[in-house]
């Protein structure tokens, strides 16, 4: 395929003016705490995915610590809000637009994946998502003139066996200038999501049920994560996709960081139907090699 994905949020989710989108995007990226980050290079990361005026701010906050990183490639692992799959599912176009310009997809690496039978490929499945676009003009604005290639994957919920084929594909792929990007938000909370497991207190208990989810994704504990998802029944849409990005491996002695967390309560002041957004990162902490793999 050579179709290019068009851009599907521009005007809506975020400017579709280029330079009022660039300016915006600076100022997210301008955002990131001066603090030192973790030692070592990126290997997994974690953004939201709502509308910009709601959780641009977050996101900005990993997208400008990663600025000046060796990040090359990025393989985006998403949800998939509106079609129903069977296996994590790539794009092949071979770019994403947006009103900054093009991003482009690293070919080679979906048809690899592809080929392998782990992963599926369906145009239809991405035409309307939205959790990959929106973080791409924040990616081509933290490396402006030098975009790195993408790996656009929506990930469903998998079976054990599913979630191993597919972790053992990836990261047959990773090399020490690929960054797994978790696009997800976390607890979405209210009847018009179906879920109130509680009613009192509700901001500390929204708090308390993302900060379950997010020490188990610092501490790349997959297999925790996944059974803090069952016990509690969170609504974070991404949990699959960072199941999936752990399962690919985080070497020992890793160093994590939350870099933001906030939720849509705090906007508006609606706790009665809030979600949840956080930004974070995994490195390979200090003494990592520079050959050192995240398989």
């Amino acid at each position: 395929m050579s179709a290019v994905r068009p851009a599907v949020l521009a005007g809506t989710w975020y400017p579709a003016e280029p330079a009022v989108l660039a300016r915006l995007a600076d100022d997210f990226l301008g955002g990131a705490s001066p603090a030192a980050p973790p030692s070592g290079r990126p290997l997994v990361a974690l953004a939201p995915h709502a509308g910009y005026a709601w959780s641009g701010s977050v996101a900005g906050k990993l997208f400008g610590l990663l600025r000046g990183s060796g990040v090359r490639r990025l393989v985006i692992l998403a949800p998939s809000h509106r079609a129903r799959l069977d296996r994590p599912t790539l794009s092949g176009a071979t770019a994403f637009a947006t009103p900054l310009g093009q991003v482009p997809i690293d070919v080679a690496a979906v048809a690899r994946l592809a080929a392998g039978g782990a992963f599926a490929i369906d145009d239809r499945a991405h035409r309307d998502e939205h959790a990959i676009e929106i973080q791409l003009p924040l990616v081509q604005r933290c490396w402006p003139g030098s975009c790195p290639a993408i790996v656009p994957a929506l990930v469903p919920h998998l079976d054990d066996r599913r979630r191993a084929a597919a972790a053992a594909a990836l990261a047959a792929e990773l090399d020490e200038n690929t960054l797994l990007l978790v696009s997800t938000d976390l607890t979405h909370y209210g009847a018009d999501y179906g879920y109130v497991p509680f009613t009192a207190d509700i901001p500390a208990a929204i708090e308390r049920l993302d900060a379950g989810a997010l020490l188990r994704v610092l501490a790349a504990d997959g297999p925790g994560l996944l059974a803090y998802g069952r016990t509690t029944g969170i609504t974070m849409c991404g949990l699959e996709a960072a199941a999936l990005a752990l399962a690919c491996g985080v070497p020992p002695g890793h160093q994590a960081a939350l870099l933001d967390y906030a939720r849509s309560g705090d906007h508006d002041g609606d706790y009665t139907r809030s979600v949840s957004y956080a930004a974070a990162v995994l490195t390979s902490g200090p003494g990592a090699g520079t050959g050192e793999g995240t398989k």
